[in-house]
């Protein structure tokens, strides 16, 4: 799984396919099973700055500690946290994560024959 990820360090208790159902407003059944391909999708389209504040984000920091981790603070952190919530909710993402789901649904298939 994600033993000595930046994600297990501030969301011990969330998964990535958890907080990607709630921003995404559907089951958790319809994305991706694969933890490691959904952190790799978010850390592919997101800035190592924007990828931090939404972990530290989702795992409920202060804006206080969030902005003194990335070097942002009142006005700027929120515009900032604002763009990459928006890039994630951006289709390109959406149906990547979508994809891994149909992908893992095609793999048994292939195998089966």
């Amino acid at each position: 799984m994600l033993e000595n990820s930046l994600w297990l360090r501030y969301n011990p208790t969330k998964t990535i396919r958890e907080v990607l159902a709630r921003l995404y407003e559907c089951s958790a059944v319809e994305i991706g099973d694969d933890e490691r391909a959904l952190y790799a999708s978010l850390k592919r389209h997101l800035t190592k700055k924007e990828f931090r504040m939404v972990m530290m984000n989702e795992a409920g920091l202060s804006p206080e500690e969030i902005g003194s981790e990335v070097g942002l603070s009142g006005e700027e952190l929120t515009k900032a946290q604002y763009k990459a919530y928006r890039k994630i909710r951006q289709d390109k993402i959406r149906l990547e994560v979508r994809a891994s789901k149909v992908k893992e649904e095609a793999d048994p298939e292939i195998e089966a024959e």
